[in-house]
Parts: structure tokens; sequence; C-alpha cells
């Protein structure tokens, strides 16, 4: 997902800000609702085929066995989507508002069904803060990681991109800006019913998130924390996560982040994160791909404007959460061409792993390609 001007991108996301590029159909009484959106098409080619972990041989070293090609080249629809976003001005300071967001795929007939997201209702006040409810990203991406959220398709990585105790049956608050600083916590309802009834606790608990950020001239820093509390596991709660879900290797992540722009043309970013509760090494190989859980990550990455889109690059030291997989090093570049302020086409490489122990590079070390066209609206 780009995101041409980051700090307008962060506050976008942690309040209710309207889009660039938002139409206003309806301005009455005080009540303003503005539809927003984006088309993205992209051909893409490479990567990694989908492998299913299946234990270990007897060198130790992990099996993993192709299940899917996914490597061929493919036209495909890259999260293009459809908002409304209302307003109303109950005072001179405060605000009521609402958002629903819509992701069908466009990129054919289809009849797949429409992704709901970024559905939430709340109020926004300069003097007291802003506080929602319902369905969004999490505070933890978006005031620490969706800095790194800059390529179309693919090479992003990170612990939470999202979606982590997140993304439904939510409620945020976030403090007026002061000053520069800000912070932000949410707590998100995960509810024990239709479990099976037994020894462990089937009663309801939330999973919780705090972030907090501050800005002044060209630098930003954040530092955040998110729960990702788990769940229907045998040994825990058995309630269950309706929209978002925790991070399959653990609990308790944590990062920080950092940005400067050094001119109005250029600017570079710089990140850490980490899993502080990591689950061992057996609960680890029970889940579903274990061989991608990370433990911790450093990001480094840069944006330059050269008048007509932007050039884009991020590299990454990853640690990997089985301890029989070694750590990797990843990253992406990528460029985008500007027709106009909505649109433009983009072209992008990355690779997930290109100094990989020998076990699994026949898997992981082939570069991914994408290239694009995109108009918001």
């Amino acid at each position: 997902m780009k995101k041409t001007l980051l700090a307008t991108a962060i506050a976008g996301a942690l309040g209710v800000s309207a889009a660039a590029q938002a139409a206003t159909v309806y301005d009455q009484d005080g009540t303003q609702i503005d539809i927003y959106g984006r088309i993205n098409f992209a051909v893409t080619a490479g990567g990694v085929d989908d492998a299913k972990f299946d234990g270990f041989d007897a060198d130790g070293n992990p099996v993993l066995v192709q299940t899917e090609k996914t490597s061929g080249s493919e036209f495909r629809d890259v999260n293009s989507r459809i908002g409304f976003r209302a307003r109303h001005q109950l005072s001179s300071d405060l605000q009521a508002f609402g958002n629903v967001e819509l992701r069908p795929r466009m990129d054919a007939v289809n009849d797949d069904g429409i992704t709901v997201r970024n559905t939430f209702v709340g109020l926004n006040s300069n003097q007291f803060g802003m506080v929602r409810v319902g369905n969004f990203d999490s505070v933890f991406y978006s005031a620490v990681t969706s800095m790194f959220d800059v390529p179309e398709w693919g090479g992003y990585t990170t612990l939470d991109g999202g979606s982590i105790s997140s993304r439904g049956d939510s409620v945020q608050y976030s403090t007026p800006n002061l000053e520069g600083f800000q912070a932000h916590v949410s707590v998100k309802h995960l509810s024990g019913n239709g479990q099976d009834i037994g020894e462990q606790d089937n009663s309801s608990t939330v999973s919780a998130a705090g972030a907090v950020s501050y800005e002044i001239d060209g630098l930003y820093l954040a530092a955040g924390y998110n729960q990702s509390k788990g769940v229907s596991r045998k040994t825990d709660r058995g309630a269950s996560y309706d929209g978002g879900a925790a991070y399959a290797g653990g609990e308790d992540i944590w990062g920080v982040s950092a940005r400067y722009a050094f001119t109005p043309a250029l600017s570079a970013r710089l990140t850490y994160q980490e899993v502080a509760s990591q689950f061992d090494q057996a609960t680890l190989e029970e889940q579903k791909n274990p061989h991608r859980l990370i433990e911790n990550l450093w990001g480094l990455g840069a944006t330059f404007d050269y008048g007509m889109g932007e050039v884009y690059a991020d590299y990454y030291r990853v640690r990997m959460a089985l301890d029989q997989i070694d750590s990797q090093n990843r990253w992406n570049v990528g460029v985008n061409y500007r027709f106009s302020e909505p649109m433009y086409v983009y072209a992008e490489i990355w690779d997930t792993d290109f100094d990989t122990d020998d076990s699994v590079s026949d898997l992981n070390d082939d570069l991914g390609y994408a290239v694009g066209i995109r108009y918001d609206f």
C-alpha cells in the first residue's frame, strides 16, 4: 500500500481526516459525506511458491513440501477499495464521524464476496482527543509499523500489518496532538461464546495495544506494544477473535520506529520489532506455516521524490522463530511515475531471503516482481 505523504497517512490512519482524493457527495446541515477509494491492478511474477512445513529431516533441517504454484505470472487486484466517510459537526470542537470501507476483487467478474474493512463510528475533539468503536487497523501498526508499508505488492515485512488484536470488536482512544506528542490505546473484545465447554476457561477477555508518537520538524518517533493475547489453545482461554488475530508466534509484541526527512524530497526510516513472549519450539511447530514466523527484525528504508514520482527501498534483517531456520536478509526496491495526482504506474522487485542456508534456498531465493497501475479517488 503506497503512502505518498507518510505523516498525512499516519494521521489519517489514527483519525478521520479526509482522504486526499475524496469527493464530497453530501454537505448540508452540518453533515458531510465523502466517497473515496482506489483501483489498483498489477501483473506479478516470481517470489516464493507456497510450501507446507513437514517437520525436520534426520539432520535437523526443516522439510518444506511445495503445495501450490504461486510464482507464475498473474494479473491481480491489489487491495482495490471503495469507502464512505461521514462527519457531523456537533459543536465548534466536537465532531461525530463514521466510516464504511468495502474491498471487492475488481480485476475480473467474480462472486467472491466483498471484504468489509475500516468500518467504525466515533467522536473527535481537538481538546479531548478521539474515540472510535468498530473495525480498524491496530494502533501499533498505525503509529509504529505503517511507515514501512510502502510497496504496493511484495516485500513489506512486519510483526503487525494492522490485523493483530484489531480489525473488529475494538475500541480506541487517541489523545489530542500535544505539540507533536500523541498517545493511543485500544482494546479488542474476545468472546468465549460458541466455544466447547470443558476444562479450559471460556470466559470473554480483551487484548490490548498502545502506542506513543512524537513529531517535530522532519523527525517522527514512535513506540508501541500489542498484547496479541493467545486464545483457543488447550492450556489457555477458549475465547476467539472475530476479525483480526493474535500473532501465531507468541504474545507481547513491541517495537519502535523513526523517520527523518532530510529534505522535502528525501526521507529515511528505521524500525525494530520483537515478540517478547515467544512460544516454545513445540508450540511453534504446531502453528500454520511455522517456518515463516519471526522472532524479531530490524528494518531500514528510504524514499526519494524525484518530481514525477518516487523511488523507495527497504532492507530487513529477520531472525526467525524456529531455531533450525537461519536469520534472513530481505529487501525490496520500487519506483512509480505519476501521470497526475490521482494516477500512477509502478514497478517493484523484492527478495524474501537472499543468503539463507542451502536446505531451503531452492524455495526462498527467487525474486518477486510486480508492475501495475493505480488510480485513487
